[in-house]
């Protein structure tokens, strides 16, 4: 863990706001109308916040999911942001006039906030293992010279005890960052940031996933033809059939029967402030 910055370190720079970001529901969620600036800005005024706040970047599972469970749509509900991460939550917004060229994919949106937000930021980066870390520690130091990381926690791979909860918290909440990037199997991730958090003091935490595997190199990103095409998940599938194929067969499903149900029912979605 690296040192905490001296007391003359410069104040954070203060980033303009442009209004507040329109939302149109998908599924029932209010998903931001968002790029990956837009989406970027509205992180750091959140971690600015005297409290914890949470961002999600949501894809078909995590929507679908959403709209089959109850439980798991109020944990969704807590959340600051939530972002287009996939392609056809992109389409789905675009029908009600978004006019989005692009999703936020959780990966690139890490990266994009990295290289924004050099010290006196502090960053946390807390899932996957050590050595994942470690790799991505060097690139991450490659990437922006001047981050501040101010500590990485590979957990254990089991579910989490009140001793592991209560160590975590230590640890984070005496490193004080702006932004903690978490990354945790499955909905498990969004989950652990909602119920957690009153045990943190402040600081952003966002859900990005296998953001750690890729951004360190030790899994390759899908082809951008592919993501384009909102064809990521066929990528994947590809490389770990056994794993994935039974997930992405039930939530892509999920996601596709509720979204045309509720299509011809004439409530695919409606705008928000």
């Amino acid at each position: 863990m690296d040192p905490d910055p001296s007391p003359s370190a410069p104040s954070k720079p203060t980033w303009s706001a442009k209004g507040s970001v329109e939302t149109i529901t998908v599924l029932g969620t209010p998903v931001a109308c968002a790029t990956y600036d837009s989406a970027l800005e509205r992180i750091v005024e959140l971690a600015r916040e005297p409290r914890p706040t949470a961002v999600c970047p949501a894809n078909t599972h995590i929507l679908g999911e959403v709209r089959h469970k109850r439980e798991f749509a109020q944990i969704l509900a807590r959340f600051d942001l939530v972002l287009p991460d996939g392609m056809p939550i992109v389409w789905a917004l675009n029908r009600r006039g978004a006019g989005l060229k692009d999703r936020v994919y959780g990966p690139y949106l890490m990266r994009h906030a990295l290289q924004s937000t050099p010290r006196p930021w502090r960053h946390f980066f807390f899932g996957d293992s050590k050595e994942c870390l470690a790799a991505l520690q060097r690139v991450l130091r490659e990437l922006q010279p001047d981050i501040e990381i101010v500590g990485m926690l590979s957990p254990p791979f089991r579910p989490f005890t009140e001793a592991d909860e209560v160590l975590f918290a230590a640890v984070i909440n005496r490193a004080n960052p702006d932004f903690v990037w978490v990354a945790l199997p499955g909905v498990r991730m969004e989950q652990w940031i909602v119920e957690n958090q009153p045990r943190y003091r402040r600081g952003v935490f966002v859900a990005v996933g296998d953001a750690f595997t890729l951004l360190s190199g030790r899994r390759s990103f899908a082809p951008t033809w592919m993501q384009r095409m909102g064809l990521t998940w066929a990528y994947r599938l590809a490389k770990e059939p056994l794993r994935l194929g039974p997930r992405y067969l039930r939530y892509h499903s999920l996601f596709l029967f509720y979204w045309l149900r509720d299509y011809l029912r004439g409530r695919v979605g409606k705008r928000l402030s």
